[in-house]
Formats: C-alpha cells, sequence, structure tokens
C-alpha cells in the first residue's frame, strides 16, 4: 500500500508471509487505513520538523534584531549624550561674545564712532543665530533621551498673545511680510506648559515670514468649548512657497527641510518642526499642516486648554 502525501508518494507499506496466502477484504481494509494513518503520521512529522526550523529561525532573527536595536540606541544615546555636551560648551563661550558685543556696541555709541555699529550688529545677529541652533539642538537631545518634561501654570492666553505679537513683530518689521493676530477679545485662562506654547508659535511663525516673501502670515487663536474640556486652535497660515504631499510626510523628522536647495537657500537646522510637534504631543495635543505647493501653509495646533 503506498503512503500518500498529497498527490506525492512518499512511502510503501508491504506484508510478507513465509507461506502462500490470500488476503481477504477485511484484512486489506486494516491495511488501507493504517496506510493513511500513517501517511498522516508522516505528515506530521515533516511538518513539525518545518515548524521547528521555522520557530528556530525566527529566534535567530528576532536575537539579530534585539542586538541591532540595543546598538542603534546605546548609539542614539551617545549620540544625544555628545550633542548635550557639545552644545553646552559651544554656548557659554557664545554667550559671553554676544554679551561682550552688546557692550562693545554701547561703548560706540558713547564715544561717537558710529561706523562700527554696522559690524557690531552684525556680530549680535551671527551670535544669536548661532545661539538659537544651540539650543535647538539641546531641546532634540533633551527629547532623544527622554528628559523633556512639562513645567504646567495657568496663564491669560491674551497675555501669551500679546508677549507673542511683541517678539515676532521685530522680525516682521524687517521683512516684506504682513503679520496678522485673528482672535477673540477674551481668550480664557489656560493651564499648561507657557514657555513650550511659546516656543512652539514662534518656531512656526519664524517658518512661516522665512519662507513667505511679499506676503501675509496670519496667527488665528479660538478656543472651542466642549462638555468634557476646552481645546485651544492655533493656526498659522502664510501664502509662501508650499509643501508638496511628499514632503508633509518629513518635515516633522528632525534635522529635515523640505529638500536640499531651500535648505541652503533659507538655512536652519531643520529641527524646529520636530521639537515643536513633540512639545504638542507631550501636552496631550497635536501639531498638523496643510498645505499645496505655491498656495501657502497652514500649520495647526490643538491643546487641551487644561492639561492634566
Amino acid at each position: 500500500f503506498p503512503l500518500r502525501s498529497g498527490s506525492l508518494i512518499t512511502g510503501v507499506i508491504g506484508l510478507v508471509y513465509l507461506e502462500k496466502r490470500t488476503f481477504g477484504s477485511p484484512e486489506l481494509d486494516i491495511l488501507e487505513k493504517f496506510a493513511q494513518l500513517a501517511s498522516l503520521a508522516l505528515d506530521n512529522s515533516f511538518l513539525y520538523s518545518a515548524l521547528q526550523r521555522e520557530l528556530a529561525e525566527r529566534e535567530r532573527t528576532e536575537h539579530e534584531l534585539q542586538i541591532a536595536k540595543n546598538a542603534a540606541e546605546s548609539a542614539n544615546q551617545i549620540k544625544s549624550n555628545f550633542l548635550a555636551s557639545m552644545s553646552h560648551e559651544l554656548r557659554t563661550p557664545l554667550n559671553a561674545i554676544i554679551g561682550y558685543s552688546e557692550m562693545l556696541e554701547e561703548d560706540i555709541h558713547l564715544t561717537g564712532n558710529e561706523g562700527m555699529i554696522e559690524d557690531v550688529q552684525r556680530i549680535q545677529a551671527a551670535g544669536s543665530l548661532l545661539l538659537e541652533m544651540i539650543n535647538e539642538i539641546l531641546d532634540i537631545s533633551r527629547i532623544e533621551a527622554g528628559r523633556a518634561h512639562l513645567e504646567l501654570e495657568t496663564f491669560s492666553l491674551d497675555d501669551l498673545i500679546a508677549l507673542i505679537r511683541a517678539i515676532v513683530q521685530p522680525m516682521f518689521d524687517h521683512s516684506s511680510n504682513e503679520f496678522v493676530i485673528k482672535a477673540a477679545d477674551s481668550l480664557g485662562l489656560m493651564h499648561s506648559d507657557r514657555i513650550k506654547v511659546r516656543q512652539t508659535l514662534f518656531n512656526l511663525l519664524s517658518n512661516a515670514n522665512k519662507f513667505t516673501e511679499n506676503g501675509l502670515v496670519t496667527l488665528t487663536v479660538q478656543r472651542d468649548a466642549h462638555e468634557t474640556a476646552d481645546w485651544i486652535q492655533f493656526d498659522v497660515t502664510d501664502t509662501g512657497i508650499g509643501i508638496s504631499e511628499n514632503q508633509q510626510k518629513k518635515i516633522f523628522e528632525p534635522f529635515t527641510q523640505v529638500d536640499a536647495t531651500i535648505s541652503r537657500r533659507y538655512g536652519g537646522t531643520g529641527l524646529g518642526l520636530a521639537i515643536s510637534r513633540h512639545y504638542c504631543e507631550l501636552m496631550g495635543g497635536e501639531l498638523f499642516v496643510k498645505s499645496h505647493i505655491g498656495e501657502g501653509s497652514t500649520f495647526t495646533i490643538r491643546l487641551p486648554a487644561e492639561v492634566q
């Protein structure tokens, strides 16, 4: 009797008797059923062996992946520690450069040597830009190391918006863009991390101004009241260059800008949006973008009015 596995013959069962005899139907039926059971047993044996090999291969792969994951996490931790250390070491002398340049500017005003003012102001501007980049590197290193925490306080949204206007208005005055704020007369209070909310808004408004020429940047603020909790929504809308759908998937990754050409033209570390999104998520909210090439962009922040 053949032993079958599907359409394949995997073996044969044969009976040998020393004396000549003829097998009857009952005996043949028993042998046939035995052959079927033997075929099934062989199939199970083959499947078990294949399963064991697959499990061993999977365990080996998982072990290799764990080793690679541990190595990547270790390398990432080393990188974060290095960035934090180097950023701190750079920030100390840079603060001294900025401070001395400010003192030098005051001395120039007193001595009447106005011809040097522009050069000193360039030193201050370059130093401030470099300090901003170093601070961003420090922020992202804290985030990646899991050391970013919230400092919660209750504050007036109206005061926050007034402060934002005071901070960014000079930036728009020196550009070709118009800046408009649309908000209700009284937005009430917010319990959150005021500094991180302010920094996130500043990052978005700086980007909007940077990527817009002779256009309009609008900050819209509204309070959405719900039965369970209020939400605060900030929309930063510009009439700038816009972002393609494919690029929108990448811009929230660290050290990422729309493309290399834009990075060379506009500068920056490519960290602002990554930091801003993480801060929004840390505060229980979200940050997303809607944009089309050549039609500008709208970055939306939604945050709970009271962070628990």
